[in-house]
Parts: structure tokens; C-alpha cells; sequence
């Protein structure tokens, strides 16, 4: 049985400065930025600019680039058809196997299986296939060279995608939420963590801002909506309660506008109220 393959990725790198909903969206670069800016500890050194560049690498480049190609790729297409194929030669078999043995069994099962990555698996996926590969390797390599803290931070991007996988099943339908943990918290913990110790503050402030950018880059439900407000809510609240009295009233500040924009029917640009939301946040939480 041949069939068309339904997708394939587009090349193995992409940015992730892309428009969504009309409106640009740094994501992971914007997000590490405010990091580095919050460490306070940023000085234009070659040393730090060139750690600065390679963490936008990993995280502006290959965990989205490991994320498009395992949790947003549908695996349950080309294993479905798996499940059907039957076409192929056999494999060359062991002498003096036997008609209809296991391993005479084994011979026809490896040919198909070989046929339908072929004609199927390989064409369609390839690109997909080299990046889950490719990306998690490159990234832990080049974390390496940043430190332990950020082959840690590494590490948790390259679980985000597995558990996208596991929680929908292979069918490429994305999880804003944790899309959110990769785009946002982690590239944030990232920046901060190449000069400056990481304080459990900061985590909270990492992980709410994931919330809300996750819900503002949503459908616009209800759903998204109550995960962009809470988000901030969290933010605000620790703000209020580590007496950052600044950061608190800015990030409240900030946070008006969005209000009075989420209630039109094109809300994008309370997607740039929020970026500035948490860059102050970033910087008075530390």
C-alpha cells in the first residue's frame, strides 16, 4: 500500500520572530534578553556577547526547532499506514531458514519496514526525523559551553516536547501551555542563568509570564483568555508579596491596556503591552 506522505518540515532550522494573529512575536529572543537584563551582571565583554549569541542559538533556534519537529509533526499519519503496509521484499534471510518460521516471518516484516521508510517515512519526515536528532544533541553541546545551569535549563526543553507528544498522542496538536514553557520560561531562566544565580522568584515570575504568553498567543477562548490574565495575576501577587512596590505598580500598569484590548475582536497589540510586562517584571523580581 503506497499513499502520499500528509506532511513534511520545512527546513531544519526556522526562526521564531514570526507573526501570529497580525502581530510580531519575539518569543524566546525577547524573553532571554529580559533575562540577561535582569541578571544585571551584563557587560559588553566579548566573553558575555558571545554567550548571549550562542544561547539565542539554542534558544531562539533549536528547542523551537525540536519542538516543531516532534510535538507539532503528526506521527500517528505515517504510523497508521505502518499498521497497513504490506508491501516490500523481504530482507535476504539466514540459511536454511524454514517456510514460515519466525525468522522467515522476520524477513518479510523487515522488508516492509524498510519499503514503507522508504517510500513513506523518509520522504514525508526525513526533516523531521534529522531535527529530533539533530537539535537536542547541538543544544547540549552548546550548553555545555555555557555552564551546568544551562545544560539543566536544556535539558527541561527537551523533555517540553516529549511530554506535548505524550499528552496528545502524536497528532501534532499543539499545547499552548507548554509551548509557553519553551518560548517564554525557559529562554527567560536561560538569560538569566549565563550571570546570575537563579532565585526561586525568579522561576514564579519565568513560569507565570509562560502562562500568559501561552494564553495570548491562544485562540482567544475563554481559556486563553483566563491563563493570559492569571499568569500576570501570579507575577503580580509575588511582586506584591517580596515588597517590590515599583515592579508591582508597573507591572499592574502594563497589565491595564491589556485589559482593554483583549475585549476587541483583534487583540495584538496587547501582545506588545505585555513584552514590556515582563521585562519589568524580569528586572525588579531579581
Amino acid at each position: 500500500m503506497t499513499q502520499e506522505p500528509e506532511h513534511t518540515l520545512g527546513p531544519v532550522m526556522r526562526l521564531t520572530a514570526q507573526w501570529r494573529h497580525g502581530g510580531a512575536w519575539l518569543g524566546p529572543t525577547w524573553a532571554l534578553l529580559c533575562g540577561v537584563f535582569a541578571s544585571r551582571q551584563f557587560q559588553f565583554s566579548g566573553n558575555q556577547i558571545v554567550g548571549v549569541l550562542v544561547a539565542l542559538i539554542v534558544a531562539a533556534g533549536l528547542w523551537p526547532t525540536l519542538w516543531a519537529a516532534l510535538a507539532e509533526t503528526d506521527w500517528r499519519a505515517p504510523l497508521q499506514r505502518w499498521r497497513v503496509w504490506n508491501e516490500g521484499r523481504p530482507v535476504k534471510t539466514l540459511p536454511y531458514t524454514q517456510p514460515g518460521s519466525p525468522s522467515e516471518h522476520l524477513s518479510i516484516l523487515l522488508g516492509q519496514c524498510r519499503d514503507w521508510a522508504a517510500r513513506d517515512l523518509l520522504p514525508g519526515y526525513g526533516n523531521a526525523l534529522f531535527s529530533i536528532i539533530l537539535a537536542p544533541l547541538a543544544a547540549l553541546i552548546l550548553a555545555a559551553m555555557l555552564g551546568a545551569p544551562a545544560v539543566l535549563v536544556t535539558i527541561a526543553a527537551i523533555c517540553i516536547p516529549q511530554a506535548a507528544v505524550l499528552l496528545n498522542g502524536g497528532n501534532g496538536a499543539s499545547s499552548p501551555l507548554l509551548r509557553g514553557m519553551l518560548e517564554i520560561a525557559l529562554p527567560l531562566l536561560l538569560g538569566v542563568a549565563l550571570l546570575a544565580p537563579l532565585s526561586a522568584e525568579m522561576v514564579i515570575v519565568a513560569v507565570g509570564f509562560g502562562v500568559a504568553f501561552a494564553g495570548a498567543s491562544g485562540s482567544g477562548d475563554r481559556a486563553a483568555l483566563i491563563a493570559w490574565n492569571l499568569g500576570q495575576a501570579v507575577v503580580f501577587g509575588l511582586l506584591v508579596l517580596t515588597r517590590h512596590p515599583i515592579g508591582a505598580f508597573a507591572v499592574g500598569l502594563l497589565w491595564l491596556p491589556q485589559f482593554m484590548l483583549q475585549a476587541q475582536p483583534d487583540a495584538r497589540r496587547a501582545q506588545w503591552w505585555l513584552m514590556a510586562s515582563l521585562l519589568v517584571a524580569a528586572v525588579t523580581a531579581l
